[in-house]
């Protein structure tokens, strides 16, 4: 089996895990919550227009910024959005690991063992 068919085969076993599938749940409630992507348009129109002010190098106002954090508390209040965000960190992580192991492989120091149950979880 090359590396190519190995990798797919990754893929495919990523997109069955735990992790992937509560992501895909999360990301499905967000896209279905109103107040959620009321609040994440809120939030991308005013970062933007900080974003565009101190690039023509101009003052943002305090009212702008508070405006801002006003509108990132709320975001980071609703439900939806917290779910998204946790499924989110806990999908980066196993990515992460992934890449631990493969890096490990790579450089000759993988601490698995021919006992290791195939997770890796206890291997790092």
């Amino acid at each position: 089996m090359s590396y190519i068919e190995k990798a797919q085969e990754l893929g495919r076993a990523l997109l069955e895990c735990e992790e992937t599938i509560i992501l895909r749940a999360a990301e499905t409630n967000l896209d279905h919550d109103r107040e959620a992507q009321r609040l994440i348009r809120e939030f991308q129109l005013r970062f933007k227009k900080i974003q565009d002010l101190q690039e023509a190098g101009e003052e943002v106002s305090d009212q702008e910024w508070q405006e801002f954090n006003d509108v990132q508390e709320k975001m980071k209040a609703n439900k939806a959005v917290q779910a998204y965000f946790a499924a989110q960190q806990n999908f980066k992580k196993l990515l992460e690991q992934v890449n631990t192991i493969i890096n490990q492989v790579l450089t000759g120091n993988s601490s698995c063992s021919s006992s290791c149950s195939g997770d890796c979880s206890g291997c790092m």
